[in-house]
């Protein structure tokens, strides 16, 4: 009988923990500063704008080493 209490007390802390857990997450949420449109837009393009970047710079070096191994071979 004993061991039935203690499950019970520990299911009901489990749950408590659970909302106290959702309280806080909900409490944080109230303090991120989402950002507009514009802010949006321009990080997309920088996030775009890099990968092509390095996308090339790994064509290139790909390129590269595709010409030395065709030399040695």
């Amino acid at each position: 009988m004993a061991q039935h209490a203690e499950k019970t007390v520990t299911k009901v802390s489990q749950i408590d923990r659970l909302v106290q857990f959702l309280k806080e997450v909900r409490n944080e949420f109230t303090k991120v500063t989402w950002p507009g449109g514009t802010e949006v837009k321009g990080a997309t393009a920088v996030v775009i704008v890099v990968c092509i970047f390095v996308s090339l710079v790994i064509w290139i070096i790909d390129k590269i080493i595709n010409l030395g191994v065709d030399a040695i071979f």
